[in-house]
């Protein structure tokens, strides 16, 4: 059976899901922090394991989606893509449905597919890759060219990724900063799980860890700060299943709202916890990781203490 098309739309599906490789694969070297939460959330790989998990995973993506692209062997490639698309759906499946993950993992939080869209692309991708193995070359052959391609192009990504984790790992921070959060960005309300939407004036968005203690002390400060009309209302952002969430609501006896983003969003986001953001106009006005700058402070201060702030003439008089 043959599928009677011109080889060249034969050849696009293939270069598209190559492409797509290539770029997830790059995500995956150029901020390999968001890729390991991933894997940590899923509880697979042991965390010894996890960063030549990511270095692997980064070199071996970029790797198939050259060989995709530039048509190698495609009666082996094209095959055994459809097989690894249903093994990484069957993954995405489960690590959404029992809670281990909010998202598919693949995109390192840059896009945030929902597990149906995440199926959805994957199967297109199967059918396109299926349709060309089915009515084009079944070669199986390898060109030299397409070898050191394929070869360099793998290596380059592997040899980023471990630089980039060991980077990371000696400085306390990662090589390139992607994280979108700046002062005077442009916030985006997928970044609080949509529930910044519709809320009015200043919003102090916290994003915390179950096991942090800096932000056990911070949400203390916050359950009392949303009593005030006068300083910004708080949402809470983790990523952590919904049971955890609960359970650390419960503990906190937390007044606010807090919602969940998947890991690699997370990790996107944020290097440590907690990090919080003031966003007013639809865009971040103020930032910082850790303890609460001065100028926060005395805001709380003069909402709540106000006679503390008045000078000590006023006072006595």
């Amino acid at each position: 059976m043959t599928i009677d098309l011109p080889p060249a739309w034969l050849s696009l599906g293939p270069a598209l899901i190559g492409l797509t490789f290539v770029w997830a694969g790059a995500i995956k070297a150029i901020a390999p922090h968001s890729f390991r939460r991933h894997l940590g959330s899923l509880g697979w790989i042991p965390f010894k394991y996890q960063e030549p998990s990511v270095t692997t995973a980064a070199s071996a993506e970029v790797a198939w989606g050259v060989a995709l692209i530039s048509a190698a062997a495609p009666g082996y490639i094209l095959p055994a893509t459809v097989a690894l698309l249903a093994i990484l759906t069957a993954i995405s499946w489960w690590g959404v449905k029992s809670g281990k993950a909010k998202d598919c993992g693949c995109y390192g939080g840059f896009i945030q597919p929902s597990i149906a869209e995440s199926l959805a692309i994957n199967a297109t991708f199967a059918l396109l890759a299926g349709a060309a193995w089915v009515g084009g070359s079944r070669d199986s052959t390898v060109q030299l060219w397409q070898l050191t391609a394929i070869a360099t192009a793998g290596a380059a990504a592997g040899v980023f990724a471990h630089v980039a984790q060991r980077f990371e790992s000696k400085n306390g921070r990662p090589m390139l900063d992607t994280s979108p959060l700046k002062v005077g960005r442009n916030w985006k309300h997928s970044w609080a799980d949509d529930a910044t939407k519709g809320v009015d004036g200043e919003v102090l968005v916290a994003y915390l860890g179950a096991n942090c203690p800096y932000c056990s002390q911070f949400v203390k400060v916050a359950n009392v700060m949303v009593q005030s009309q006068s300083l910004p209302k708080v949402i809470g952002v983790m990523a952590a299943p919904a049971s955890e969430v609960a359970a650390y609501k419960r503990e906190y006896e937390i007044s606010f709202p807090v919602v969940t983003v998947s890991d690699s969003l997370m990790g996107r986001l944020t290097r440590a916890v907690p990090t919080a953001v003031i966003v007013e106009s639809g865009s971040i006005r103020e930032m910082w990781v850790g303890t609460m700058p001065p100028a926060v402070v005395d805001r709380f201060r003069d909402a709540f203490f106000p006679s503390v702030a008045k000078p000590a003439t006023e006072l006595a008089g």
